[in-house]
Protein backbone atom coordinates (compact mmCIF):
# COMPACT_ATOMS: atom_id res chain seq x y z
CA UNK A 1 0.00 0.00 0.00
CA UNK A 2 2.81 2.44 0.94
CA UNK A 3 4.88 1.86 -2.58
CA UNK A 4 1.35 2.45 -4.45
CA UNK A 5 1.09 5.53 -2.29
CA UNK A 6 4.83 6.84 -3.59
CA UNK A 7 3.44 6.38 -7.08
CA UNK A 8 0.59 8.26 -7.21
CA UNK A 9 2.66 11.02 -5.39
CA UNK A 10 5.41 10.67 -7.99
CA UNK A 11 2.58 10.52 -11.18
CA UNK A 12 0.63 13.65 -9.44
CA UNK A 13 3.78 15.70 -8.77
CA UNK A 14 4.89 15.41 -12.48
CA UNK A 15 1.55 15.86 -14.04
CA UNK A 16 1.31 19.16 -11.80
CA UNK A 17 4.58 19.91 -13.36
CA UNK A 18 3.40 19.10 -16.86
CA UNK A 19 0.48 21.53 -16.49
CA UNK A 20 3.12 24.02 -15.52
CA UNK A 21 4.91 23.67 -19.24
CA UNK A 22 4.11 26.73 -21.33
CA UNK A 23 1.99 25.31 -24.28
CA UNK A 24 3.80 26.42 -27.45
CA UNK A 25 1.05 28.06 -30.51
CA UNK A 26 0.02 25.90 -33.40
CA UNK A 27 -0.22 26.71 -36.61
CA UNK A 28 -4.03 26.74 -38.10
CA UNK A 29 -4.76 24.86 -41.12
CA UNK A 30 -8.07 27.75 -41.26
CA UNK A 31 -4.95 30.27 -41.60
CA UNK A 32 -3.38 28.32 -44.58
CA UNK A 33 -4.27 29.24 -48.19
CA UNK A 34 -5.74 26.11 -49.98
CA UNK A 35 -6.47 24.41 -46.70
CA UNK A 36 -3.28 22.40 -47.36
CA UNK A 37 -0.35 23.44 -45.10
CA UNK A 38 3.42 22.13 -46.07
CA UNK A 39 3.03 20.09 -43.02
CA UNK A 40 0.51 18.35 -40.59
CA UNK A 41 1.46 17.09 -37.27
CA UNK A 42 -1.17 14.44 -35.88
CA UNK A 43 -1.32 14.12 -32.43
CA UNK A 44 -3.03 10.69 -30.80
CA UNK A 45 -3.58 11.46 -26.98
CA UNK A 46 -2.99 9.31 -23.66
CA UNK A 47 -5.73 7.72 -21.99
CA UNK A 48 -8.04 10.39 -20.10
CA UNK A 49 -6.52 13.13 -22.08
CA UNK A 50 -8.83 15.86 -22.83
CA UNK A 51 -10.05 16.07 -26.69
CA UNK A 52 -9.08 19.50 -26.35
CA UNK A 53 -5.12 18.54 -26.26
CA UNK A 54 -2.56 16.11 -24.85
CA UNK A 55 -0.45 17.86 -22.11
CA UNK A 56 2.92 15.90 -23.12
CA UNK A 57 1.86 16.17 -27.62
CA UNK A 58 0.31 18.91 -27.80
CA UNK A 59 3.11 21.91 -26.48
CA UNK A 60 5.45 19.12 -28.59
CA UNK A 61 3.24 19.88 -31.53
CA UNK A 62 3.41 23.47 -31.34
CA UNK A 63 7.11 23.40 -30.85
CA UNK A 64 7.93 21.32 -34.12
CA UNK A 65 5.22 23.54 -36.04
CA UNK A 66 7.70 26.65 -34.91
CA UNK A 67 11.04 25.17 -35.22
CA UNK A 68 10.02 23.55 -38.70
CA UNK A 69 10.23 26.74 -40.83
CA UNK A 70 7.33 25.41 -43.29
CA UNK A 71 3.69 26.12 -42.97
CA UNK A 72 2.62 23.72 -39.98
CA UNK A 73 -1.05 22.72 -38.84
CA UNK A 74 -1.40 20.74 -35.79
CA UNK A 75 -4.30 18.35 -35.58
CA UNK A 76 -5.35 16.23 -32.47
CA UNK A 77 -7.09 12.75 -33.31
CA UNK A 78 -10.51 12.51 -32.81
CA UNK A 79 -11.19 9.65 -30.40
CA UNK A 80 -12.71 8.37 -27.35
CA UNK A 81 -9.10 7.88 -25.50
CA UNK A 82 -10.86 6.04 -22.94
CA UNK A 83 -10.66 3.08 -20.75
CA UNK A 84 -13.44 1.53 -22.61
CA UNK A 85 -12.08 -2.02 -24.65
CA UNK A 86 -13.05 -0.26 -27.93
CA UNK A 87 -11.29 2.69 -27.51
CA UNK A 88 -8.15 2.52 -29.10
CA UNK A 89 -9.99 0.31 -31.93
CA UNK A 90 -12.01 3.62 -32.48
CA UNK A 91 -8.37 5.49 -32.55
CA UNK A 92 -7.27 3.20 -35.21
CA UNK A 93 -10.07 3.06 -37.51
CA UNK A 94 -10.35 7.28 -37.14
CA UNK A 95 -6.72 7.71 -37.99
CA UNK A 96 -6.44 5.40 -41.08
CA UNK A 97 -9.34 7.63 -42.22
CA UNK A 98 -7.44 10.87 -41.18
CA UNK A 99 -4.27 9.76 -42.87
CA UNK A 100 -5.83 8.62 -46.40
CA UNK A 101 -8.08 11.36 -46.63
CA UNK A 102 -5.26 14.18 -45.97
CA UNK A 103 -2.97 11.84 -48.74
CA UNK A 104 -5.91 12.20 -51.36
CA UNK A 105 -7.12 15.58 -50.99
CA UNK A 106 -3.75 17.66 -50.13
CA UNK A 107 -0.78 15.35 -51.62
CA UNK A 108 2.14 17.19 -51.15
CA UNK A 109 1.79 17.76 -47.13
CA UNK A 110 3.77 15.74 -45.17
CA UNK A 111 2.91 14.24 -42.22
CA UNK A 112 4.12 13.52 -38.53
CA UNK A 113 2.59 11.45 -36.20
CA UNK A 114 3.05 11.88 -32.40
CA UNK A 115 1.70 9.35 -29.82
CA UNK A 116 1.46 8.87 -26.06
CA UNK A 117 0.20 6.02 -24.18
CA UNK A 118 -2.73 4.47 -25.65
CA UNK A 119 -2.41 6.78 -28.34
CA UNK A 120 0.92 4.89 -29.12
CA UNK A 121 -1.13 2.11 -29.66
CA UNK A 122 -3.16 3.55 -32.09
CA UNK A 123 -0.34 4.52 -34.23
CA UNK A 124 1.41 1.52 -33.95
CA UNK A 125 -1.63 -0.49 -34.97
CA UNK A 126 -2.57 1.28 -37.73
CA UNK A 127 0.82 1.09 -39.13
CA UNK A 128 0.80 -2.50 -38.96
CA UNK A 129 -2.27 -2.78 -40.16
CA UNK A 130 -1.02 -1.72 -43.74
CA UNK A 131 -3.98 -3.41 -46.17
CA UNK A 132 -5.82 -0.77 -44.82
CA UNK A 133 -3.77 2.64 -44.88
CA UNK A 134 -3.01 3.67 -48.20
CA UNK A 135 0.66 3.10 -50.30
CA UNK A 136 0.55 7.14 -50.90
CA UNK A 137 -0.67 7.93 -47.05
CA UNK A 138 2.12 5.66 -45.89
CA UNK A 139 4.36 7.23 -48.00
CA UNK A 140 3.82 10.86 -46.76
CA UNK A 141 4.53 10.14 -43.31
CA UNK A 142 8.30 11.47 -42.74
CA UNK A 143 8.33 11.07 -38.39
CA UNK A 144 7.05 8.92 -36.12
CA UNK A 145 7.50 9.68 -32.35
CA UNK A 146 6.08 7.52 -29.85
CA UNK A 147 5.89 7.38 -25.89
CA UNK A 148 5.64 4.60 -23.58
CA UNK A 149 4.24 2.46 -26.00
CA UNK A 150 2.25 -1.18 -24.44
CA UNK A 151 3.42 -2.56 -27.82
CA UNK A 152 6.89 -1.22 -27.32
CA UNK A 153 9.33 -4.45 -28.65
CA UNK A 154 13.03 -4.09 -26.48
CA UNK A 155 14.30 -5.76 -29.42
CA UNK A 156 13.64 -3.20 -31.76
CA UNK A 157 16.73 -0.71 -33.56
CA UNK A 158 14.56 2.60 -32.87
CA UNK A 159 13.65 2.48 -29.87
CA UNK A 160 15.10 5.41 -27.79
CA UNK A 161 14.68 5.67 -24.02
CA UNK A 162 16.72 4.05 -20.38
CA UNK A 163 14.47 1.11 -21.35
CA UNK A 164 15.71 -2.55 -20.52
CA UNK A 165 16.42 -3.98 -23.58
CA UNK A 166 15.00 -7.26 -21.96
CA UNK A 167 11.76 -6.08 -21.12
CA UNK A 168 8.72 -5.36 -23.38
CA UNK A 169 5.27 -3.79 -23.58
CA UNK A 170 2.15 -5.20 -21.93
CA UNK A 171 1.01 -5.86 -25.52
CA UNK A 172 4.19 -5.90 -27.72
CA UNK A 173 4.37 -6.19 -31.37
CA UNK A 174 6.26 -8.81 -33.25
CA UNK A 175 9.81 -8.40 -33.43
CA UNK A 176 10.04 -6.47 -37.49
CA UNK A 177 6.35 -5.32 -37.81
CA UNK A 178 6.83 -1.98 -38.44
CA UNK A 179 10.23 -2.58 -40.34
CA UNK A 180 9.01 -0.27 -43.28
CA UNK A 181 8.70 2.70 -41.25
CA UNK A 182 11.34 2.07 -38.75
CA UNK A 183 13.74 4.62 -40.31
CA UNK A 184 11.28 7.36 -39.88
CA UNK A 185 10.55 6.12 -36.62
CA UNK A 186 11.81 6.42 -32.38
CA UNK A 187 9.40 4.78 -30.08
CA UNK A 188 10.62 6.36 -26.42
CA UNK A 189 10.36 3.78 -23.09
CA UNK A 190 11.18 4.96 -20.01
CA UNK A 191 12.81 2.65 -17.22
CA UNK A 192 10.18 1.57 -14.72
CA UNK A 193 6.95 2.36 -17.06
CA UNK A 194 5.31 -0.72 -16.72
CA UNK A 195 3.23 0.25 -19.51
CA UNK A 196 6.00 -0.60 -21.75
CA UNK A 197 8.79 -2.42 -19.40
CA UNK A 198 7.48 -5.93 -18.36
CA UNK A 199 4.26 -4.49 -16.95
CA UNK A 200 0.94 -6.98 -15.81
CA UNK A 201 -1.15 -7.41 -18.66
CA UNK A 202 -3.58 -8.49 -16.19
CA UNK A 203 -3.51 -5.07 -14.48
CA UNK A 204 -4.80 -2.98 -17.77
CA UNK A 205 -4.68 0.54 -17.45
CA UNK A 206 -3.57 0.65 -13.58
CA UNK A 207 0.49 -0.24 -15.29
CA UNK A 208 0.05 3.62 -16.19
CA UNK A 209 0.07 4.42 -12.73
CA UNK A 210 3.76 4.01 -12.82
CA UNK A 211 6.31 6.68 -12.88
CA UNK A 212 8.04 6.06 -15.58
CA UNK A 213 5.16 6.58 -17.36
CA UNK A 214 5.02 10.30 -16.23
CA UNK A 215 8.67 10.86 -16.34
CA UNK A 216 8.26 12.13 -20.42
CA UNK A 217 7.08 14.90 -19.27
CA UNK A 218 10.51 15.88 -17.32
CA UNK A 219 13.39 14.16 -18.92
CA UNK A 220 14.87 15.12 -22.25
CA UNK A 221 12.98 12.80 -24.52
CA UNK A 222 10.84 15.53 -26.24
CA UNK A 223 13.94 17.75 -26.86
CA UNK A 224 15.01 14.50 -28.51
CA UNK A 225 12.33 13.69 -30.66
CA UNK A 226 11.84 17.31 -31.63
CA UNK A 227 15.39 17.40 -32.64
CA UNK A 228 14.40 13.95 -34.56
CA UNK A 229 11.32 15.54 -36.18
CA UNK A 230 13.49 18.34 -37.73
CA UNK A 231 16.22 16.43 -38.97
CA UNK A 232 13.57 13.97 -40.87
CA UNK A 233 11.76 17.18 -42.22
CA UNK A 234 15.04 18.39 -43.54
Amino acid sequence: MRGRFRILVHSTAIAAAALALPALPAASADSVPGGCAEVRVVTVRGTLEPQSGSLLLTPLGGRIAQESGRRTTVTELEYPASMNPDSAVRGVANLTTLLNEIAATCPDQRLVLLGYSQGARVIGNSLDARDALTARAAARIDAIVLFGSPLFNGAEPYNRGSFDPALSGTGPLRLGALTEFADRLHDYCNAGDRVCQGGDPAAGFANAASYGHFAYFVNDNRDRAAAFVREQLG
